[in-house]
């Protein structure tokens, strides 16, 4: 089993939750974020969409599933970026899970 965790600005959640549901998942999760920046020692994140003002919001969506529908996941993403502006495309965290109980 996989965690598949997939962030992206506010905008991009209706196309994330759609690719998830194109792939069968069939329960996931989504929440509303802030990024923002600590007030020292924090340089750019690339990974993180926020800037060093007021924080950008994000939708973070995320599901445990089958190892294959995670990479095929991933693969979309990686051939097809959602994307509201295209500097900033939505990023996809995938982990090992390691106990279940």
């Amino acid at each position: 089993m996989k965690f598949l965790a997939i962030m992206g600005h506010e905008e991009t959640r209706p196309q994330i939750r759609d690719l998830f549901k194109r792939f069968e998942v069939l329960m996931f999760s989504n929440m509303s974020i802030k990024g923002c920046y600590c007030d020292k020692g924090i340089s750019d994140q690339v990974w993180w969409p926020a800037d060093k003002g007021v924080g950008s919001y994000s939708s973070l969506c995320f599901a445990i599933l089958e190892d294959e529908k995670a990479v095929q996941i991933i693969e979309e993403l990686e051939s097809k970026p959602i994307a509201i502006e295209p500097d900033f495309p939505a990023r996809a965290f995938l982990m090992n899970v390691e106990k279940m109980v």
